[in-house]
């Protein structure tokens, strides 16, 4: 039975119809990429399933068990809270669990009236089997380990949530979202804050996940990694087919390549009809007519049956111009470091990128790659070792983010401004090869999606005649049409191009030659059978503190110690009381064994034999079981003591 049912959706603004006819299910299991152009109405459709907005036409329907949890694009982060507590708020079920039976300890050991005693060791068993069966002895870990695999730091989780960047929030919300234990994941754009460590990290977690996923996504790599089906909103529908993204595209190929012969077929046929029927009717003859009315009949039916090959959606489509040439050596840095204060972001920068070459830069998030491109900007100045640009460089810079539009200009002032010696009507050609048209050139900045920002810093590069690109994560905000134009684009580019990206594909399609950057240096990948992604991992220690002790000194380390004591006292609690029930079930055995004795009851006496020796079996059990909890116990009241 299907977890998610959208049947017939429909969705207008104004005179324009976004999609229609959006039909399709979500299985339980099932691991799902919503993918599509930038405006064909993706976050529309999310905005729907959520409830935050109303079809025009059809409806959506949930299992009626079904939890769902989406990724919060602004989180309420004024309550002061630390980053481990904030995601923690994941198991608000388990806490409350929790407290209880904390509670539940204390009464326990004062209350002295044995009925009430009985009555909350009763309850606190069954609470215990439900924080068990839920996961209440595991979920602190968990919460730490999303958070480290995510790319946050030991140091990190006891910092104040609302101190984080709007990038790193949306990573612990990202946290909180797949730590839940809902029956439904709804994922808008997951990778776009984490470097490939973090992604990596999340595609392990969703492929273990047992639930529903929908996620929209642009990362391919992404989706291939976690996907087993794609839908696709295109030309205001959904298509869907079987596979990651690179079979669903495989499959989209050939079927329109099948489709394109089968027109061509067609439209030749016609042509061969249409030359008989000009012949017949050269002939002039009653029986020609009746077959020129036979032919044209035959024409009308393939005519009926044509179906022009699919177009592709309207995308950005340029080239960057011919640059003008620059000396052979373009970008040299040596011994090259940046400090702020007395932290270190990277030293002994070491590397020669010569003319012509397509450099990517990896590495994981806060080792410093923006801040080597504003380095090499004049944006921001190095603190130790030099860099030196080539003979004839001019730079073109893409940023990661969009700070240096100015929100209260329009889409065309914008640009005019930057390119004040352009005619407007030139402006207007280059805006709509970059889809903006009509009156989207009278859109304040401040009004356009991130898509459409990145359009627009697009296009500044393609006019600014630079002949060295630095690009920093130039396919974040783009669809994947977009990103594949870019990627074509800079395939032709005759200049220089360092780019900074997590985007696999892009590197691997692009890289002449991949850096991994780290704290200290520069590492070069030394052929095509080495992946430099796979030694990217997330720092998981920034200060001598941590560095020095990181289970005793750990604020997160003392929660999760006294949660295993509490864990552990109860454990031991249930083996105790546990053997306490298997004596007195003995006991009671042995007095029905002395009754049946006596009355000479050998049917009674076997099935008394049994369970005495049944009960024998576990209390040996029992016994190693209670041995067991009582070294936990005394394990986890060390740990605590060594506080």
């Amino acid at each position: 039975m299907a977890i998610l049912r959208v049947e017939h959706l429909k969705k207008s603004f104004g005179a324009r119809t976004l999609f229609s006819d959006v039909t399709f299910e979500l299985q339980p299991n099932e691991h799902v990429g919503l993918i599509g152009v930038n405006g064909s109405g993706k976050t529309t459709l999310f905005r729907m399933i959520l409830g935050k907005e109303a079809p025009d036409e059809g409806m959506i329907g949930f299992a009626a068990s079904a939890r769902i949890t989406e990724v919060e694009q602004r989180p309420d982060t004024s309550q002061g809270v630390d980053l481990y507590n904030f995601t923690l708020e994941a198991f608000s079920a388990l806490l409350e669990t929790e407290a209880r039976l904390s509670s539940l300890v204390k009464r326990i050991e004062s209350e002295h009236d044995p009925k009430e005693r009985e009555r909350l060791i009763a309850l606190q068993d069954t609470l215990l089997n439900e924080f068990d069966r839920k996961g209440g002895n595991t979920f602190r870990s968990r919460t730490r380990s999303a958070l480290l695999g995510l790319g946050f730091t030991e140091a990190d989780l006891e910092r104040n949530v609302a101190a984080f960047s709007g990038g790193q929030i949306s990573k612990a919300m990202l946290a909180r979202a797949i730590l839940s234990e809902a029956d439904v994941l709804l994922l808008d754009e997951p990778t776009n804050n984490l470097d490939v460590a973090a992604i990596r990290w999340l595609e392990d977690y969703l492929r273990e996940f047992k639930g529903a996923v929908l996620v929209v996504s642009h990362d391919r790599a992404f989706l291939d990694a976690t996907v087993t089906r794609i839908l696709e909103l295109s030309h205001g529908t959904m298509r869907s087919g079987q596979g990651n993204y690179t079979r669903y595209m495989e499959q989209k190929l050939t079927a329109r390549e099948l489709a394109e012969k089968q027109y061509f077929r067609q439209q030749k046929e016609i042509k061969r009809i249409e030359g008989i029927i000009a012949q017949q009717r050269r002939w002039n003859q009653e029986r020609n007519y009746v077959t020129i009315a036979s032919k044209q009949k035959q024409i009308d039916r393939i005519r009926a049956e044509m179906v022009p090959p699919e177009k592709d959606e309207k995308h950005v489509v340029f080239r960057f111009p011919e640059p003008q040439p620059t000396g052979n050596e373009v970008i040299l840095l040596r011994g090259l470091a940046k400090s702020y204060g007395n932290t270190p972001v990277f030293d002994g920068l070491d590397t020669l990128i010569l003319k012509g070459e397509c450099v990517c830069l990896i590495g994981e998030n806060g080792c410093g790659k923006s801040t080597l491109l504003k380095i090499l900007t004049g944006e921001e100045a190095p603190t130790g070792g030099m860099y030196r640009l080539g003979a004839g460089v001019r730079v073109g810079y893409y940023a990661q983010h969009t700070d240096d539009l100015h929100g209260e200009k329009t889409v065309l002032e914008e640009l005019y401004d930057t390119f004040p010696k352009m005619l407007p009507n030139t402006l207007r050609g280059y805006l709509g090869m970059f889809l903006f048209l009509g009156d989207d050139i009278d859109k304040k900045i401040a009004t356009l999606s991130g898509g459409e920002r990145a359009r627009i810093q697009l296009l500044k590069l393609v006019l600014s005649g630079a002949n060295v690109l630095l690009l920093d994560e130039p396919t974040n905000h783009l669809d994947i049409a977009s990103a594949e134009v870019l990627e074509k684009a800079l395939e032709q580019f005759l200049g220089t191009v360092l780019i900074v990206s997590h985007d696999r594909y892009l590197v691997r399609r692009l890289a002449d030659r991949v850096l991994l950057m780290t704290r200290h240096g520069l590492i070069e990948q030394s052929d095509e059978s080495e992946d430099l992604f796979d030694r990217i991992r997330p720092a998981q220690r920034t200060t001598t503190a941590v560095q020095k002790d990181l289970s005793g000194n750990s604020y997160v380390r003392r929660k999760e110690q006294k949660a295993a004591l509490l864990a552990a006292k109860q454990a031991l609690r249930r083996a105790e009381r546990d053997i306490e029930e298997n004596d007195a079930a003995r006991d009671r055995c042995q007095t029905e064994m002395a009754e049946a004795t006596a009355s000479g009851d050998y049917a009674r006496i076997s099935d008394i034999c049994a369970q005495l020796t049944a009960l024998q079996e576990r209390e040996t059990a029992l016994y190693e079981r209670l041995e067991a909890a009582e070294a936990a116990y005394q394990e986890a009241g060390k740990d605590c003591s060594d506080e």
